[in-house]
């Protein structure tokens, strides 16, 4: 163990127990949620304290930063307390220092004589599922919410969606809760084409693609995809989330690495929980950190994808594509991008992120997105090299092994593409009423985060029950937009989120954030 000392970069590059546990609980201490009042001590588990996973492994890249260490994959995964963390940084320190690398610990063999688990009472709650503590603690909590004269902001039913107005309870609000960017959804020629698949094709697609589910509107919207994002080929899968939770696990195994932001969407990290590979996430687009970290480790792996999204549905921001482009060029990795929030929306003519940036999708390796969003309909797809999706297209579980899109969505998503292709100027529309909206929420004093050129703008609060009074505020004056609470995001990002569309005029914005305004006032003084 060698005695601490400062780079010149302020970093710490060894050090004592003492000084690493300061800085253990120095940090840890600073990301700690309000209303937390567990004591702070080396035995203090990091969950008790409200740091969520991701926060955990922001705090594990702090300090791999701090001193110039590079943490084991397995290890990140067994730090449940701040004593855990010491002993890791101690650990890695002393590794590094005599010239050796942390690596994967033996797996002791099972003795086929060992001894039997002890068995246990079965109690009513391990059978009962009126009983599951965690459905028990569930109802006690929305029970608390009522008592306190909190009303539930989520499944608000719609008895009618028009375009931008939604009717709930009997009244007509201005909603901020769609994905429907393009407005395509409730567009004549967009549902005509659904009508008429219905009638050419019935309501299901009855069976997998590969089995025979396959048909001509399903053949005639993955070319036009590819067109549309700029690859070589591409394939419609009947859901967006389970094409990112299928796709890592059969792609990547035990000797790769799948690295994604943190801010990455759950069906990314259900995707790298299902893979055999080691994961790690990394921070919120940090492409320096990514550099350095594949610098350390790439060789210990063979493949390995850095996973990104192309606009962040939490914050409304977007990657520094073309430097993600000239890192994973330099450390051979793979790009995987998940456009379910950038297609339609980034770029002059709505096609992406590439559009945005000027770059071909070629640069990368998988494009993911959906249909369920700006093309108005419900699905997801994979875009790329045409040997790469041939191979996909034959045996990527959610694909092979799942009923079709059904008719009428994919002719749907049909028509929005070759509407979004065909009108450009519904891109361009929704790029004005977002600014719009991001512009008027700024000059009024709103704390908008790090929203910039697109239309998810959040509006972050800090408070989640201050979230909670805001949005039902905004609901009795005719606006509906959802809260983001603890733990979705950390306690002090709490936000109200909003979803800006090519529907929405100028007016409907201009009210909604003065009426916003009003409600983040009166919130104080509840």
């Amino acid at each position: 163990m060698t005695n601490g000392s400062k780079g010149p970069d302020g970093s710490t590059n060894g050090g004592s127990q003492s000084q690493i546990a300061e800085a253990v609980l120095d940090h840890v201490r600073s990301l700690v949620p309000e209303g937390f009042d567990c004591e702070l001590t080396l035995d203090a588990s990091l969950l008790e304290l409200g740091l969520d996973s991701m926060t955990r492994m922001d705090v594990a890249n702090h300090l791999e930063e701090s001193f110039s260490i590079r943490f084991s994959e397995e290890s990140l995964y067994d730090m449940e307390t701040c004593r855990d963390l010491v002993e890791c940084i101690e650990e890695t320190i002393s590794e590094r220092d005599s010239g050796r690398h942390a690596s994967r610990p033996a797996v002791p063999e099972q003795s086929a004589e060992a001894e039997a688990p002890e068995e246990r009472e079965v109690l009513p709650e391990y059978s009962d599922v009126e009983l599951f503590p965690e459905c028990v603690a569930f109802q006690q909590r929305l029970a608390t919410a009522a008592a306190a004269g909190f009303t539930n902001p989520f499944f608000r039913v719609n008895e009618r969606v028009n375009k931008a107005i939604s009717t709930i309870a009997g009244n007509e609000v201005v909603s901020y809760t769609s994905f429907d960017y393009l407005g395509m959804a409730n567009d004549p020629v967009v549902t005509s084409a659904a009508k008429e698949a219905l009638d050419r094709f019935g309501s299901s697609a009855s069976a997998s693609r590969l089995v025979g589910g396959d048909n001509t509107i399903l053949e005639d919207l993955d070319r036009e995809i590819a067109q549309f994002v700029g690859t070589e080929a591409a394939i419609v899968f009947p859901s967006g989330y389970g094409t990112n939770a299928s796709v890592f696990g059969h792609l990547f195994g035990a000797d790769d690495l799948i690295l994604y932001d943190e801010l990455a969407h759950t069906s990314i990290m259900q995707g790298s929980l299902m893979s055999k590979a080691r994961r790690r996430s990394f921070p919120h687009n940090d492409i320096e950190f990514v550099d350095n970290l594949l610098k350390d480790i790439r060789g210990r792996h063979r493949r390995v994808v850095i996973a990104i999204e192309g606009v962040y549905s939490m914050d409304g921001d977007y990657p520094d594509l073309p430097r993600l482009i000239e890192v994973k060029r330099r450390h051979q990795a793979l790009l995987y991008v998940d456009e379910a929030h950038s297609v339609g929306v980034m770029g002059p003519n709505g096609r992406g992120i590439c559009e945005h940036f000027g770059v071909s999708a070629g640069e990368g390796d998988i494009w993911m997105g959906t249909i369920s969003k700006a093309l108005g309909s419900a699905g997801g797809y994979l875009a790329g090299r045409a040997m790469l999706i041939e191979y996909l297209k034959y045996t990527t579980p959610a694909f092979v092994f799942a009923t079709a899109t059904s008719p009428a969505n994919a002719a749907a998503a049909l028509a929005a593409v070759r509407l979004a292709t065909k009108e450009p100027e519904r891109a361009a529309r929704l790029r004005d009423r977002a600014k719009l909206f991001l512009t008027l929420a700024q000059q009024s004093g709103l704390n908008t985060g790090n929203s910039k050129d697109t239309p998810v703008i959040p509006i972050i609060i800090g408070d989640s029950l201050r979230c909670l009074r805001i949005s039902e505020g905004l609901l009795q004056q005719g606006v509906d937009a959802q809260p983001i609470l603890y733990p979705a995001v950390p306690e002090s990002a709490s936000r109200i989120r909003f979803f800006i569309t090519a529907d929405h005029t100028e007016e409907q914005i201009r009210r909604t954030v003065k009426v916003l305004t009003e409600c983040i006032a009166a919130s104080k003084d509840a």
